[in-house]
């Protein structure tokens, strides 16, 4: 005969199970596996073997480079995150039992996929090219912003923080032999100074010879002037004082030819002389 109280014992049970089965709503610490609620297991653990009506659930800890962040009945634990440098991306946090990975952006790039505290995508920040200036550095966060040069100024690669304005060449006495772009300084010459020399130079040269041949001119008619002045004071006092005369006169046959003023001023003192040799002759006082 079958044990009465073995009878009781499966009808209890089965009462129990069924009534579960139909309306299973597991408690807060629970899950449902295979139609029954089982203790769930703590973070940075994983299901070792589920509960059965007579034992509890077994829970070991999460191998290494895996984790559980929160209670769960998982039979595996979560693989840990990779931050993969091809991507631009860098370990900010190491992957624990409990915690998975955190990822950032390596120097060079910002984050255009932010999720909680964990960067899943980068991208490299802008490059700014010559005839542009970096109106801000890139961040982690946030792409470089590049802005054109404004007229006048130039930049020859995108790393200034501004554009350098161009070189003034007339401020410096120069010529502008190219005018600057947005990329390349004015570049000066001193062609036009060596030019204005070339023509300055001859110039005051030629003024200096034409103050030197004045000079000469002014001293050439002075000197004949005074020349002039001197024969005709030097014929008067012959005229008055013939005995005085130390002059070269004509010789008789010599050929030598006297000055024009002195033979004017002999033919004009020869009557003066012959009336004194008259007068010599005649015996008069």
């Amino acid at each position: 005969m079958v044990n009465r109280g073995s009878l009781m014992m499966v009808s209890i049970i089965m009462t129990r199970l069924i009534p579960y089965k139909e309306a299973l709503e597991c408690m807060v610490g629970e899950y449902e596996v295979d139609g029954q609620c089982c203790p769930i297991c703590h973070a940075g653990y994983r299901v070792h073997e589920t509960c059965t009506i007579m034992t509890g659930t077994t829970c070991v800890p999460c191998d290494p480079g895996t984790y559980t962040a929160h209670q769960s009945g998982l039979k595996e634990c979560l693989q840990c995150k990779v931050c993969d440098p091809e991507f631009g991306l860098v370990t900010r946090r190491e992957c624990s039992s409990t915690s998975n990975t955190v990822c950032d952006c390596s120097p060079g790039y910002f984050c255009t996929n932010m999720k909680s505290d964990d960067c899943e995508l980068c991208m490299r920040h802008r490059v700014c090219t010559a005839g542009q200036y970096m109106k801000s550095g890139g961040t982690q966060r946030s792409n470089t912003i590049c802005e054109k040069c404004q007229a006048g100024t130039f930049s020859p690669n995108g790393t200034l923080g501004h554009c350098l304005p161009w070189t003034n060449c007339t401020a410096q006495g120069l010529f502008e032999k190219k005018p600057g772009t947005d990329t390349t300084d004015a570049l000066c010459s001193p062609e036009r100074k060596t030019q204005l020399t070339s023509i300055v130079i001859p110039i005051i040269v030629v003024i200096i010879l034409i103050f030197i041949t004045f000079i000469i001119w002014v001293v050439f008619v002075k000197r004949k002037k005074n020349r002039e002045r001197a024969y005709d004071m030097k014929g008067r006092a012959e005229a008055l004082h013939p005995e005085k005369r130390h002059d070269s006169l004509e010789t008789d046959g010599s050929g030598t030819n006297l000055p024009v003023q002195e033979t004017r001023q002999q033919e004009e003192s020869a009557p003066l002389r012959e009336r004194m040799s008259k007068s010599q002759d005649s015996g008069e006082p």
